[in-house]
C-alpha cells in the first residue's frame, strides 16, 4: 500500500508541475497561509504546556552526528536553496524584491520555523513530521503536512525541470517541451521514491554539501576577482538582452574542472569540514587556472 500512495502522490504531483508556476501559485496561496496558523497554534501549545529552557537544553535521543558531518548535510540544504532561488525570484519586480523575499525567507523558515520544529521534536520525542502534526494539531495538520508536502514536492519538480531544459539549451541549442521534461523528471523521482531514496535522506544532504559548495566558491571568484566575460555581460545588460553564444565560451572546462577537483577533495579529505574542504578547494584551483591561462 506504501508503494501504491507513494506512485499515486508522485504521479499527481507531477502533473499539477506541469501546468507551470500558476500551479505553485495556487497551492501556495492555501499551504502557505495554513502553515503559518498551525505552526502558530503548536508554538502556543508548546509555550503553555512545556518549559522552553528545559526543552532547548534537552539531550537528542537521535543517533548522534560528528560537527563537521552536520554542517556539511545543513550545507547540502542550504545550497539547495540558493540555487532554486532564481527559479522564483525572477518573477519579482525589483532588486529590493528579491532581497527582502530572500532574506524573509530564511529567517522566518530557517531560524523561527525549524527552530519550533526542534523543541516540538524534543517535546514529543519524535521527529517524524506526521506524528508531530497529527498529536498537536489533529486532522488540521495532517492536511497541513499533506499541502505542505506538496508544494515543497512542486518547487523542487518544478526547479529541476528549469535546470535541466537551460542545461540542454545551453550544450545543444535545442529546446525541450517543458511539459514532457516534467513529466519525465517526475517520473524518474516517483520511481526513486518508491525505491526508498528517502531513507538515505542525511546521506544525501551530505552528498549535496559535498557537491554544490565548489560550484558557489567558483561563481565567487569568477563574478569579484577574474571578471569572466564582463564586459561582454555589461553591454548586455543595456540591451536587456543575453549575450549571443557565439561571444562566450559554449563550456568553462576550467569551472567544471575545479568543481570536480574540490567535490574529489571534500569526499575524500578527513580533515576539518568536507563541505569548507570542497568550496576553498574549488575557489582556489579555479583562480589559479584561470590566472595562468590569462597570461598564457
Amino acid at each position: 500500500m506504501d508503494t501504491i500512495a507513494q506512485a499515486i502522490k508522485g504521479h499527481s504531483l507531477t502533473t499539477l508541475v506541469a501546468f507551470g508556476v500558476k500551479a505553485l501559485n495556487w497551492t501556495a496561496k492555501i499551504s502557505v497561509p495554513l502553515f503559518s496558523l498551525v505552526v502558530g497554534w503548536i508554538f502556543f501549545l508548546l509555550v503553555k504546556d512545556h518549559n522552553i529552557i528545559n526543552l532547548i537544553t534537552t539531550t537528542p535521543t537521535g543517533t548522534a552526528m560528528s560537527l563537521s558531518a552536520a554542517i556539511t548535510a545543513v550545507v547540502g540544504g542550504c545550497m539547495t536553496g540558493a540555487f532554486t532561488t532564481p527559479d522564483i525570484s525572477r518573477y519579482c519586480q525589483s532588486s529590493k524584491h528579491v532581497f527582502w523575499m530572500t532574506l524573509t525567507s530564511i529567517v522566518i523558515g530557517e531560524f523561527i520555523v525549524n527552530g519550533i520544529a526542534i523543541l516540538i521534536a524534543h517535546a514529543l520525542n519524535t521527529h517524524d513530521v506526521v506524528t508531530i502534526m497529527g498529536q498537536t494539531a489533529g486532522w488540521i495538520g495532517l492536511l497541513t503536512v499533506i499541502l505542505s508536502a506538496i508544494k515543497i514536492n512542486d518547487l523542487n519538480l518544478y526547479s529541476s525541470s528549469l535546470g535541466v531544459a537551460s542545461a540542454v539549451e545551453g550544450l545543444t541549442g535545442k529546446k525541450l517541451p517543458y511539459v514532457w521534461l516534467t513529466i519525465t523528471l517526475g517520473c524518474i523521482g516517483t520511481i526513486l521514491s518508491v525505491l526508498g531514496i528517502l531513507e538515505e535522506f542525511v546521506t544525501f544532504l551530505t552528498f549535496l554539501g559535498i557537491l554544490f559548495p565548489p560550484i558557489i566558491g567558483v561563481m565567487l571568484i569568477d563574478y569579484y576577482i577574474i571578471h569572466t566575460n564582463r564586459k561582454i555581460l555589461d553591454s548586455s545588460r543595456q540591451t536587456g538582452e543575453l549575450p549571443s553564444l557565439t561571444s562566450i565560451p559554449l563550456v568553462g572546462w576550467n569551472a567544471i574542472i575545479s568543481c570536480l577537483l574540490g567535490s574529489v577533495v571534500g569526499a575524500t579529505t578527513d580533515v576539518g569540514i568536507p563541505s569548507l574542504n570542497s568550496l576553498l578547494s574549488a575557489s582556489i584551483t579555479y583562480w589559479i587556472l584561470c590566472t595562468f591561462f590569462q597570461k598564457k
